[in-house]
């Protein structure tokens, strides 16, 4: 950078003789910069300046020992002015004459007479005298001359000492009108001969001041307090009265002095820009004149730049150095292209100092770290007079550029208001806010456009300076100047770039989010408005350069970063620290563009290295790979010594991979260490040291990139430094690198892992999997493995690729020695097997990534002479090499029952080898019914390949098509899995359950078990019964069996299981099973499994059971009660729809009644509908007893009822006559499974039926057809070789039998009788009565049944009560009489109650009357009362009821007594009388005849 002042600060020059500038400048640096300034230019709009900094410096005549001390750090060396002059410590007091160019250089804009006067006899007698002296030498001499290039204005301070006789002059004094406002004291006109009321201030304003209104103001007073005054400037004595200032005065004191210091340096600042902007458009009008050079108008421009620059309009300032980069870019291309003639612009051929400055730059520290040393070190290389040669129109392009550059990044970095910006400012960093991270990211991508560009520029630049010497460069030495060159600049704009902001990002993530939207603050360029100037405005300015070149496009973010972890263990993205990249408006930007930095240097370092033969990362594989395929040579397979030769090189390739083996450059190539700077030279000092700079750089670059969630980088970077930890054996660092790495795999495409994964991915797999081997341990064992898979997964799936797509051409890819490789890395499948048997729980991994076209074939096969059946699994193994699958296993589930499930699989290794596998799967169990092939699973060792059909757009199978599998290929329609109809052989184990033919209500139900062992020796069987239903009981402790023996086991009650001997072929034999159920339920069900072991091993049979639990009949009992006999009616209905045969009922009587059946219904068959029912009636009589007390159960009767189920009937016949016709026809095989289906589908035909009520009642039932039945679906699951034949078959069948006569009284119906056991209590009452109403001799009697009353006449009438305890339970069943019988005080009431409309009773309606027992059945109690008929006509007797009385009287222990149970038998109910008029005489006509007839009454 130029060596001269920075124009970063407004110049302010101080004239202090009385040396009292030092205390009055750390006040004036406390209130500095200047802020809130506005400038209006009649070209321009008004502008704001935000702050303004301003540098003081004394003048020649000042002392230097007394320089303020808020200069800049370096305040020993020379002032800003001193460089100026010369570029050297000058401190004479000789006078320099001007530069011819203006702008040049550095001139104040205020000149300040700093003044000390105590009283106004020394002002007078020396201080005036002295500042016109200064004023006529200075300020308006200068300013006589007219040069406004230097415009400037001046001013007086005056420094009030405390003590002094100034100190005790008045300054302000307080408003009229408002007492809290001052005001400065008016100076009083009327004089006083000998006395003077003016202060030295008030002096100051009148000599120096001009005298106009409008006249500027150009004197100020501060007074110092004692305790910023050192003692020895303070007169001793004190002259007088120190007046002292209250922290008001002072305060306004002090903004009276600051706002003159902005009025001061605007006026000239307008000045000089005007005269700026008149030179610019002076040069800008011969542009097109012969003699024009743009070195002359570059200086004028950039002059009004610096000043832009110095009154802090670094925008404008900014817009004008871009303006200045276009047109030096077109002036060097146009004397390129030779379309320059005519003007005098011309540069230096070259620069002859660069190498020399590039060498003797060293930017780092041992350590890497940015240090102040080497800020100043890296200064040598920008160490120039560049504005000096620009004058002569002696500098190079190369030096033009940077020159450009360096203002550029100046101007960018104050006003991002970066830490080094404040630095030189003495800006403190709490008082001047945070960094503006959206333009240090515009430093840093200039910056990489800048180096990428320049870079060649310098090429050109060293070669021409060889050139122009006679000499020549090697270009190894060539290109190790220009990278000592990238690598320093790049260095620089690291260090001028970073930030406490970034820093704090980067440590913890967890910054603090910006205010408001973040993509609003966002700022991606640059438009800084510059008014109506005649200069072009600048549009996008700062960032049209990025179109320039590809490298400069700013990548998308996206959402991933690392965290703060050390490289060793990188962490994964995490949503927090993508919030604060997020929320931090330039911090993606800012990191994204150092990352690119770092990469550039650690490419600096690469090519370096590389001519040494060094190489580290990925570049060190590719060089490998790019050496293996020069050494492929085409082989003989026929050719031993070829073969050999091929192993050979396999070998080779072995160890390359796992040594990292690197080539070796000739000598000639590598560059000296003499060319190098002294950083590079120190970081290529060794292949350790180049590793370690290596390692650094990616480290910082990852962790920027990370920053700037840019994933891919990252994952690069991370690549990179894992095969650099593994090239240098740190095999611990180099796992934890890969992980990280491999943790991006996990997502899989549809076709498997390869459709995603690219060929380095597959590399950087293999190489964990090879670094986890070479470590070892347990805990790293099952990660290889996984690891191992994935590769070999995405191996399979690119061979996979090629097999299906045709059209592909596989071998463009390029595949070959990449796979190769994989393989000598240990990337096989066997391998992987074996690995995993180390492993304690198994891995798993979907079957379609690793195996194609696996196919189930869905005939069953069933083997000879045992149980079971086999399937058939296909796939295409697409690797090399031949490898065994321990195990093979299909689940099955069924698709009526989801918890039914079974598993079949192979009995031995299967070996695979290249090509199409079949397997066959075995399976132990027999059942019959639908299966879903829900999963196949492969075992190969530790390793389980799962293929999920019900997951998979699959092909069903088209069994009656070319193809019986089902593929696991994609298809346009989702389809469902794959069904497997499963069904046991002829002779193959059965067992048939059903309902017990005898049912006791009154005592558990049971369970028939029907064991037909068939074609198996069965020597030990475990029968398990698992309920389904809710509220079944299954009593398998109480099962009683017929024809084999149990084995006890002490389990045996609580396993749920019954466990049998042996069981020859081809028997049957039964077992009984009682049940229970808690709750009404029409149906039960249950899961059977029984397990059976035979000479071929150990079988299973499996089936889900349904039967109907609810009754067939609905009973309904009444009971009528007399005194020696009991009457019951039965009535039967149905609780089906389809009706019953009854075919036989009996009462059984019991050791206490006798009975007597009134219709012998018991020998006639009768049909029992739901809506029309059977009646039952039964006479019941009391026994002699014959034992003291009985049971309730011993006493009661039992209805017996025989049935027969017309639905089992049918169902029964047709299963016969379908079973007969089956074994005739040839296909006695397929019985186990037709059989099953038919009786089940006609259930469901009968259930849903109609008109079967009425075809049952005409004994003949009309056969379901072909299609009713629905056999096609079953057709279907049959082998293929009968397919055809058996569905002939059954067309013919159902074609011969269409009609099915139902016989009530064949053996199949006698064979199907079932019956039903029900117990039937008699109720037991304490007292029976009978009663009966007689009319006295008032009614005359028309008839033997009929009575006639005359209406109104009263009748005598007599009721008759009879009672017997013959039906009470003490006298059935022997037990002890209730309270209520043997309190002997138990009452009866006797209503009588008739009609109010018919009968008005005369005598009591109640009779409370109490029974005796020694009174004799046969002479009943009379009530006598009248009967008076209100109303002719028919009507019933008044009826008599008999209720016992509650006595309502409490027991010993406080309880009512219970009330006596009764019975009431009335035998006048429903006897009519005959009411008639009493008249004495009728008349009676008669048709025909001749008078009238009277018949006497």
């Amino acid at each position: 950078m130029e060596a001269s002042s920075s124009s970063s600060k407004v110049t302010v020059e101080y004239h202090d003789p009385s040396a009292v500038f030092p205390l009055v400048s750390r006040s004036i640096a406390e209130r500095l910069p200047l802020r809130n300034l506005n400038w209006q230019s009649p070209s321009r709009p008004l502008r704001q300046i935000r702050q303004l900094h301003v540098e003081f410096v004394p003048d020649k005549a000042a002392k230097t020992e007394l320089r303020p001390p808020t200069q800049r750090l370096d305040s020993s060396g020379p002032t800003s002015l001193d460089i100026v002059r010369g570029g050297r410590d000058d401190r004479t007091v000789t006078k320099e004459r001007r530069h011819q160019i203006p702008g040049l250089k550095t001139s104040p804009y205020l000149k300040i007479y700093v003044l000390r006067c105590d009283d106004k006899d020394k002002y007078k007698e020396s201080s005036r005298n002295a500042i016109r002296d200064w004023i006529k030498e200075n300020a308006r001499t200068e300013g006589k001359r007219g040069e406004e290039h230097d415009a400037f204005e001046w001013m007086i301070l005056h420094v009030v000492i405390p003590d002094t006789i100034a100190a005790g002059e008045p300054r302000w004094r307080e408003s009229a009108k408002e007492p809290d406002e001052l005001k400065e004291r008016k100076t009083s006109n009327i004089k006083i001969p000998g006395k003077s009321k003016g202060t030295v201030f008030d002096r100051l304003r009148a000599d120096f001041n001009e005298s106009s209104k409008s006249g500027q103001d150009r004197v100020s007073q501060i007074r110092l307090q004692k305790s910023d005054v050192p003692r020895d400037l303070l007169p001793t004595p004190a002259v007088a009265t120190t007046l002292e200032e209250t922290p008001q005065e002072r305060e306004l004191a002090w903004k009276d002095l600051m706002d003159k210091f902005k009025v001061m340096l605007l006026v000239p600042f307008d000045t000089r820009v005007r005269k700026y902007e008149a030179d610019i458009a002076e040069q800008e009008a011969r542009r097109s004149l012969p003699g024009w050079n743009f070195n002359t108008f570059f200086i004028h421009k950039e002059g009004l730049a610096k000043a832009l620059e110095s009154i802090g309009l670094v925008e404008d300032a900014l817009a004008i150095y871009d303006e200045l980069l276009f047109g030096l870019e077109t002036a060097v291309r146009d004397l390129a292209s030779g379309q320059a003639d005519g003007t005098a612009t011309s540069f230096a051929v070259c620069t002859d100092d660069i190498e020399a400055r590039i060498l003797d730059t060293k930017v780092e520290g041992a350590n890497g770290t940015h240090d102040d040393h080497a800020s100043r070190t890296y200064s040598r290389l920008l160490e120039k007079d560049y504005r000096a040669k620009i004058v002569r129109s002696d500098i190079s392009v190369f030096d033009f550029f940077s020159y450009m550059f360096s203002r550029q990044q100046a101007l960018i970095l104050r006003l991002a208001n970066t830490h080094a910006a404040r630095a030189e400012m003495g800006a403190s960093s709490l008082k001047e806010g945070g960094e503006d991270l959206v333009l240090m990211s515009e430093v840093c991508w200039r910056a990489s456009a800048f180096i990428h560009n320049n870079s060649r520029t310098l090429r050109q630049d060293l070669l021409a300076r060889y050139e122009s010497l006679g000499q020549t460069i090697a270009p190894a030495s060539l290109e190790a100047l220009v990278s000592s060159w990238m690598y320093a600049v790049a260095d620089h704009i690291l260090r001028e770039t970073s930030g406490p902001a970034l820093a704090a990002a980067q440590l913890d993530g967890q910054s603090q989010q910006a205010n408001g939207n973040p993509h609003k603050a966002r700022r991606s360029e640059f438009d800084f408005a510059t008014g109506a100037n005649p200069y072009p405005q600048r549009h996008s300015s700062i960032m049209a350069g990025k179109r320039l070149t590809s490298e400069s496009k700013r990548p998308t973010s996206v959402s991933a970063t690392l965290g703060r972890e050390s490289i060793g263990s990188p962490p994964p993205a995490t949503r927090e620290s993508v919030d604060v990249v997020a929320g931090v408006p330039g911090l993606p930007e800012l990191a994204n563009y150092r990352g690119e930095l770092f990469i550039m240097q650690r490419r600096v370092l690469e090519q370096l290295a590389e001519k040494r033969g060094w190489r580290a990362g990925w570049a060190d594989v590719k060089a490998a790979d790019a050496r293996e395929r020069e050494a492929v040579v085409d082989i003989d397979l026929d050719d031993e010594a070829d073969s050999e030769q091929t192993n050979g090189h396999v070998a080779t390739t072995e160890r390359r991979l796992a040594s990292g083996e690197k080539s070796k450059t000739s000598s000639d190539q590598r560059p000296s260490d003499a060319v190098l700077s002294t950083t590079l030279t120190t970081l290529l000092d060794s292949e350790d040291s180049f590793r370690s700079a290596y390692e650094r750089l990616s480290e910082q670059a990852m962790r920027y990139y990370a920053l700037a969630t840019q994933t891919k980088s990252v994952e690069a970077l991370v690549g990179d430094l894992a095969m650099l930890k593994r090239q240098q054996g740190d095999l611990v660092s180099a796992e934890a690198l890969f992980k990280h790495l491999c943790a991006g795999y996990e997502t899989v495409g549809e076709g498997g892992v390869g459709r995603i994964l690219s060929e380095r991915e597959v590399r950087v797999m293999a190489f964990y999997a090879d670094v986890l081997r070479k470590l070892g341990g347990d805990l790293r064992l099952g990660e290889e493995v996984r690891v191992l898979m994935k590769c070999l997964g995405v191996v399979a799936g690119w061979r996979m690729d090629r097999k299906q797509d045709v059209s592909e051409n596989f071998e463009s890819r390029s595949f070959g020695g990449f796979l190769d490789d994989v393989g000598v890395l240990g990337v096989r499948i066997s391998s992987a097997a074996e690995r995993s048997t180390k492993l304690k729980d198994s891995l798993t991994f979907k079957a379609g990534h690793y195996f194609g076209e696996v196919a189930l074939n869905c005939e069953i096969i069933h083997p000879e002479s045992r149980d079971g059946f086999v399937l058939r699994v296909r796939f295409r193994s697409v690797f090399e090499e031949e490898f065994q699958l321990d195990q093979v296993s299909l689940r099955l589930q069924g698709s009526k029952d989801a918890k039914v499930e079974m598993l079949v699989g192979n009995k031995r290794p299967a070996t695979v080898s290249p090509g199409i596998v079949e397997v066959e799967l075995e399976s132990e169990v027999t059942t019959v019914g639908p299966f879903l092939a829900e999963r196949i699973t492969f075992h190969a060792g530790n390793l389980r390949f799962i293929h999920d059909f019900a997951r998979l757009e699959t092909s069903f199978a088209e069994v009656n098509g070319d193809s019986d599998s089902t593929t696991t290929r994609p298809s346009a329609q989702p389809r469902s899995p794959p069904h497997v109809f499963v069904f046991p052989s002829e002779r193959a184990f059965d067992c048939q359950v059903s309902l017990a033919k005898e049912i006791l209500l009154d005592r558990p139900r049971h369970l028939l078990l029907a064991l037909s062992s068939g074609q198996n020796d069965i020597k030990k069987m475990t029968i398990r019964l698992r309920p389904t239903s809710a509220g079944l009981r299954l009593h398998l402790g109480k099962a009683t069996h017929d024809g084999i023996a149990q084995i006890e086991t002490a389990d045996q009650k609580s396993a749920g299981q019954i466990q049998l001997s042996t069981l020859a072929q081809d028997t049957v034999t039964m077992v009984k099973i009682p049940y229970t159920v808690e709750q009404a339920t029409p149906f039960i069900s249950m899961r059977l499994d029984v397990r059976y072991q035979t000479a071929q091993g150990s079988f299973t049979f499996l089936d889900t059971v349904t039967r109907r639990h609810e009754l067939p009949l609905d009973v309904d009992v009444r009971d009528v009660v007399q005194l020696s006999t009991l009457h019951s009616s039965f009535t039967l209905t149905t609780t089906h729809r389809l009706p019953i045969v009854l075919a036989r009922s009996m009462l059984r009587e019991s050791k206490v009644y006798a009975v007597e059946d009134l219709f012998g219904s018991e020998q006639d068959a009768v049909m029992v509908h739901r809506k029309s029912g059977a009646v039952l009636s039964y006479k019941i009589t009391r026994k002699e007893m014959t034992a003291t007390t009985l049971s309730r159960r011993e006493a009661a009767l039992e209805l017996c009822l025989s049935y027969v189920s017309t639905e089992e009937l049918l169902t029964t016949m047709m299963r016969r006559g379908f079973e007969e016709s089956l074994l005739r026809s040839g296909y006695a095989a397929l019985t186990r499974v037709l059989l099953p289906l038919m009786v089940d589908r006609c259930r469901e035909l009968f259930a849903g039926s109609d008109e079967l009520a009425l075809a049952v009642l005409l004994n003949s039932v009309s056969m379901p057809s072909y299609e009713e039945m629905g056999w096609s679906e079953v057709v279907v699951v049959l082998p293929a070789l009968v397919r055809k034949a058996v569905g002939t078959w059954l067309h013919s069948w159902h074609a011969e039998n269409t009609k099915l006569p139902l016989d009530y009284t064949s053996d199949v119906a006698r064979i199907l009788q079932r019956s039903i056991t029900l117990s039937v209590e008699v109720p037991t009452i304490d007292m029976a009565f009978c009663a009966t109403m007689k009319l006295g001799t008032a009614s005359s009697r028309a008839g033997p049944n009929t009575l006639i009353l005359r209406l109104g006449q009263p009748v005598t009438a007599t009721v008759e009560v009879k009672h017997t305890a013959t039906w009470s339970a003490a006298s059935v069943l022997g037990e002890k009489k209730s309270k209520a019988a043997t309190s002997g005080a138990q009452a009866f009431v006797l209503d009588i109650q008739a009609d109010a409309e018919t009968w008005l009773l005369g005598g009591p309606r109640r009779v409370h009357f109490i029974p005796s027992e020694d009174e004799d059945e046969n002479k009943p109690k009379v009530f006598e009362i009248v009967l008076v008929p209100l109303k002719p006509g028919r009507h019933l007797l008044p009826v008599v009821e008999i209720v016992a009385e509650s006595t309502g009287t409490g027991d010993q222990e406080g309880g009512t007594v219970a009330s006596a149970t009764c019975e009431t038998f009335y035998e006048s109910r429903g006897r009519r009388v005959d009411v008639v008029r009493d008249v004495r005489t009728t008349v009676v006509f008669v048709p025909g005849g001749r008078g009238v007839a009277t018949e006497p009454g």
